[in-house]
């Protein structure tokens, strides 16, 4: 594990005196022990240009445990990195979707976005909504995705009232589009007042997959699985 940057809990106790700048070059280390080091002790760092060094780090960084510990400090320095974060969202890695998937999610949880960025924005919780909804009118659509992705999960775990309106009107805006409708059906999930919505979509797609989402989106809404 410690070629993956694996470092024990407290170790960062020994180094609670170092400079900003020894911290940042622990960073930028080649050595992954020293990243996950250093992305550690920038968690508490009140430097305005934290957030940007964490995030830079991010997007080049290869091994598991730094990239969990660059993330952490991320959240942990509060609400100043979520439209740092929202820049970032499908530019980071390679692991998005990129079609509908043919295999089912079958589990009764919502699926964890697969996008890094978007992984890291729903631990804000609500907090992050404000600005995830602006997303929703954005032309950029691999941003887009991740967005949808970020507000299906949280909205699926805590009442909303003013988002499912935007998701509607952003479905109708990319009726071409199927993975986004695919996104946002799913992220339907978590508004009982898609139903009407949902069911009408059902008449009138042809495609499996979405229509499997839908039949999936629609359990939820009716109070099963939940």
């Amino acid at each position: 594990m410690i070629s993956r940057g694996y470092i024990a809990e407290k170790v960062e106790v020994k180094y609670l005196n170092n400079s900003f700048d020894e911290n940042i070059i622990l960073l930028q280390s080649k050595i992954p022990i020293d990243r996950t080091l250093g992305a550690r002790l920038l968690s508490s760092s009140e430097n305005n240009k934290t957030i940007d060094f964490l995030i830079e780090a991010l997007k080049i960084e290869k091994k598991l445990y730094p990239k969990i510990e660059i993330c952490n400090s991320l959240v942990l320095c509060g609400e100043k990195s979520i439209q740092p974060l929202i820049a970032c969202l499908g530019t980071i890695g390679n692991n998005q979707h990129i079609d509908v998937p043919q295999k089912e999610f079958k589990k009764d949880s919502y699926p964890l976005p697969r996008d890094i960025v978007s992984r890291t924005l729903i631990r804000f919780e609500q907090v992050a909504l404000d600005e995830l909804k602006k997303v929703l009118e954005t032309k950029n659509t691999k941003q887009l995705n991740e967005a949808i992705d970020a507000i299906g999960y949280i909205c699926f775990y805590n009442t909303t009232s003013d988002i499912y309106p935007m998701l509607k009107t952003c479905y109708l805006k990319y009726m071409h589009n199927n993975l986004i409708k695919w996104k946002i059906i799913r992220a339907m999930s978590g508004f009982v007042e898609s139903k009407p919505f949902l069911e009408e979509q059902k008449q009138l797609i042809e495609d499996t997959r979405l229509l499997q989402e839908i039949e999936r989106s629609l359990k939820f809404v009716g109070g099963c699985n939940r």
